[in-house]
């Protein structure tokens, strides 16, 4: 890969995630149901996150350290919770926990791949 696709990958990757994470805000905030396009939409960027994540994974070339994704996964999820508790009366809850969760996940997974295949450029 050249140095413009790793950095096109990871960068992808993370506009698509917030996208994704806008719109499950978005829905869990609504106060009338959200569109059936708007889940499509998801759906259709939670693919392309997907395909994303699996070539970030790929394009590590070496064992990622994993430091700094665990002090972002230090303060990262205890912010989460807290966010999630001071609004908890303008969230609906039943969408954005399983939308969280799977969220979470996946950018804790690849964080650390991601990570070294951006700080690859450094190295090529």
């Amino acid at each position: 890969m050249s140095k413009l696709s790793h950095r096109f990958l990871v960068l992808s990757f993370s506009v698509l995630f917030i996208v994704s994470t806008v719109i499950l805000l978005i829905a869990s905030t609504a106060t009338i149901p959200a569109p059936a396009w708007g889940g499509y939409l998801d759906m259709g960027i939670v693919i392309l996150i997907a395909l994303a994540g699996f070539a970030i994974y790929r394009g590590s070339k070496s064992v990622p350290r994993y430091d700094a994704s665990y002090q972002i996964a230090l303060y990262l999820l205890p912010i989460l919770l807290v966010a999630m508790w001071i609004y908890r009366n303008i969230l609906d809850l039943n969408i954005l926990l399983p939308g969280v969760a799977w969220r979470t996940y996946l950018f804790l997974s690849l964080l650390p791949h991601a990570l070294d295949t951006w700080k690859m450029e450094g190295r090529s």
